[in-house]
């Protein structure tokens, strides 16, 4: 369940007032409506992205604000389920977010990405704001894992860690009633030769939308990778903010 405590969308009006002259900031996830493979639901990155922020929250003293749900999909555009915005989009939600938060004078704003692709349009539109507001409070943290956990893992390294063991353990952590592992695919596609020098959706090259074996997924190894993403990003905030 969600602590009240963090969860900016559990306040009233008067509370987030009140709660704002007195925290470090807010944390903004976006997240992503896309296939998962067979195995995993499209709240995938939501709910991932939701869990990590909320650990986060209460090891920083800051609220959690309702997250952007979608983002750019553009790769997996094709397969079912999967919405895409395009960053003009994107960074038109987010300029209208932040803008509210600023004018209630929120005193640090830190976006963290649950999909992976929308790191690099969070950090354009950074700066973008940077340059038109002057505003220096917007942080942006991408979710990694460190190097001595990724060795840990049961299966080899597929081309990008999507649907594949990380997210499926991290999914049997957080949510194992929605995680389907008898239906996961083991696939670890080759990209077509071209793929690094013009636009490829991956359903030109990926039958199940796995990289990949998820099937190597374990609950114990999401909860480690979801302690250390924690520890990381939390440890940056209580130093850096």
């Amino acid at each position: 369940m969600i602590s009240k405590d963090v969860y900016a969308g559990y306040y009233t009006a008067p509370e987030f007032q009140e709660a704002v002259s007195s925290i470090r900031g807010v944390i903004l996830v976006c997240g992503s409506c896309e296939q998962h493979g067979y195995h995993l639901p499209l709240d995938t990155d939501n709910i991932i992205g939701r869990e990590l922020a909320l650990r986060i929250a209460e090891k920083t003293d800051m609220l959690v604000m309702p997250p952007v749900n979608y983002g750019q999909v553009w790769s997996a555009k094709g397969f079912p389920g999967t919405i895409s915005l395009p960053p003009s989009a994107l960074k038109c939600i987010l300029r209208e977010i932040i803008c509210s938060l600023e004018q209630q004078q929120v005193k640090n704003i830190v976006l963290m990405s649950a999909h992976n692709g929308n790191y690099p349009i969070l950090k354009d539109f950074a700066r973008e704001i940077r340059d038109e507001f002057g505003w220096t409070n917007i942080w942006h943290f991408p979710v990694a894992f460190s190097r001595e956990l990724e060795a840990k893992a049961q299966s080899a390294p597929a081309m990008m860690p999507h649907a594949g063991e990380a997210e499926t353990a991290m999914m049997l952590y957080l949510r194992p009633d929605l995680v389907h592992l008898d239906r996961a695919v083991r696939e670890y596609p080759v990209p077509p030769e071209d793929f690094a020098y013009r636009p490829r959706h991956w359903n030109e090259f990926v039958t199940s939308g796995s990289f990949g074996d998820p099937g190597a997924a374990t609950a114990e190894y999401g909860e480690a990778l979801v302690e250390d993403v924690v520890h990381r990003i939390s440890d940056l905030i209580n130093r850096l903010l």
